[in-house]
């Protein structure tokens, strides 16, 4: 039996950010992430190419979903295939942790990966204590 009590009590809040690639893409485009057919693919020239992210309702309607191949999608002119925009998800990636900074200090974040943070909220200088 492991006692607790002797480790530090943190509230962490994790956000991961669901289709991160395929929702950044869609508003890019001028389309709501939430109703629209997207998937980012590795190279939309190759019919072998993983989809890297694809939207709900792609995910829901049509069963695309991260991981299946270029060629799997059916002949549908309402699914949009996109390449990736690194620049432009790192963009977005710096200004959500910007987000986070706004309300708890730097030290308190720890970002994981392009679409996932772990944020401290128990700190002493969180407006969320």
């Amino acid at each position: 039996m492991i006692n607790y009590s002797q480790f530090p009590r943190k509230n962490i809040l994790c956000v991961d950010m669901k289709s991160f690639y395929a929702f950044v893409s869609a508003v890019s485009m001028g389309l709501n992430p939430l109703t629209c057919y997207l998937a980012v693919v590795g190279n939309t020239e190759r019919q072998g190419s993983v989809v890297l992210a694809a939207s709900p309702a792609l995910k829901k309607d049509f069963g695309i979903k991260t991981g299946s191949k270029l060629f799997e999608k059916p002949e549908n002119p309402r699914i949009h295939i996109v390449n990736p925009q690194m620049k432009l998800f790192i963009r977005v990636s710096t200004e959500i942790t910007k987000l986070f900074y706004r309300f708890v200090p730097e030290k308190c974040v720890h970002t994981f990966s392009i679409d996932e943070s772990f944020v401290d909220v128990k700190s002493k200088f969180t407006f969320f204590a």
